[in-house]
């Protein structure tokens, strides 16, 4: 081979791993960019989770309170009720002792 095709040849190869090296370096800087914006969203991911989670127990706590004081109002609507027919039936008997005078 003769040493001018040689030469050649060599800076051919030199030029191609310089442009390589560089394809390498901007792909490894990408790489760690895209590993943290990963670390980030996943960071993100948890907080929304745990937020949720939070959410979820609050809103389980409204229900049970709900229920409890569903519970009470239909207790004193019974006793409301048992109370106003107490009222009519002294009414009443108001009425029939007005009458016997």
């Amino acid at each position: 081979m003769p040493a001018k095709k040689f030469k050649e040849q060599k800076t051919l190869l030199t030029e191609a791993l310089r442009e390589l090296d560089t394809e390498l370096k901007r792909l490894k800087k990408e790489k760690i960019s895209l590993t943290q914006m990963l670390g980030e969203v996943n960071s993100s991911m948890m907080t929304a989770e745990k937020k949720e989670a939070d959410l979820r127990d609050k809103i389980s706590g409204l229900i049970a309170d709900e229920n409890k004081l569903n519970k009470i109002k239909s207790q004193l609507q019974s006793k409301l009720l048992k109370l106003n027919e107490k009222l009519n039936k002294v009414s009443s008997i108001r009425e029939d002792l007005k009458g016997i005078n």
